[in-house]
């Protein structure tokens, strides 16, 4: 029965995830506005990977407390089968109204970074048993895929391709978009890959898929750290 351990974690979430794209994109049998219906579908896989073992522990919404200026930092799932192998996971999902209106996509960029400087430091405290955090996100919006006419905090830059060095830290930025603190990233570099192509010019989803859907974005420990 697989558990969720240093050398199977990645390939368990990653594979749950795809079963959730699926249902949406190919199966369409799972619709969805909120990214809450997403956390439930995507623990539900995560169970089903592991065979609804007996040992998996699932918790929605773990709040933790961290020095200042983090402060509290509220995680949209955790998981273990191990319960000093804990899994942090944040799920994106910001999309265009049915009536059309935009998300909200300055505040958006800086929230996903926001995601993984809060995962980094989850995976770096000693104290929270967390070993490994991933970033989830899905989006119908190009602004999140495509760089256009965006000229706001491109410091929080989620366009294709974006190579982040590991140890990055941006800048505080002002403003109800930007983040009043410096957000660290990983010790490792991440990378922003949507699945989409290039038609006639533009950027859109990736051939019968109506959304732009993250590669997952994984976090980490340090390497002195890492447990094997």
């Amino acid at each position: 029965m697989l558990q969720l351990a240093p050398d199977t974690w990645e390939s368990i979430i990653c594979s749950a995830w795809d079963a959730v794209r699926d249902r949406v994109e190919t199966k369409r049998d799972l619709e969805f506005a909120h990214e809450h219906t997403l956390q439930f579908h995507f623990a539900w896989e995560v169970a089903r990977m592991v065979q609804f073992s007996d040992n998996l522990q699932v918790r929605f919404e773990i709040r933790s407390v961290a020095p200042e200026p983090r402060g509290v930092i509220q995680t949209d799932l955790m998981f273990w089968t191990n319960p000093d192998f804990r899994i942090a996971v944040e799920v994106k999902a910001p999309i265009r109204s049915e009536s059309g209106a935009n998300s909200a996509m300055t505040h958006g960029r800086m929230a996903f970074y926001k995601d993984i400087d809060r995962l980094r430091y989850l995976v770096e405290d000693p104290t929270s048993k967390v070993q490994r955090g991933v970033l989830l996100a899905v989006v119908n919006e190009i602004g999140y895929v495509a760089h256009g006419q965006q000229w706001k905090n491109l410091e929080y830059r989620t366009f294709q391709e974006t190579h982040v060095e590991a140890r990055t830290v941006i800048a505080a930025t002002s403003g109800r978009n930007g983040c009043l603190y410096p957000l660290e990233m990983p010790c490792h570099p991440i990378e922003w890959i949507w699945e989409c192509e290039n038609k006639n010019g533009r950027v859109v989803p990736r051939a019968g898929f109506r959304h732009f859907w993250l590669k997952p974005i994984a976090i980490l420990p340090r390497e002195g750290d890492m447990e094997t």
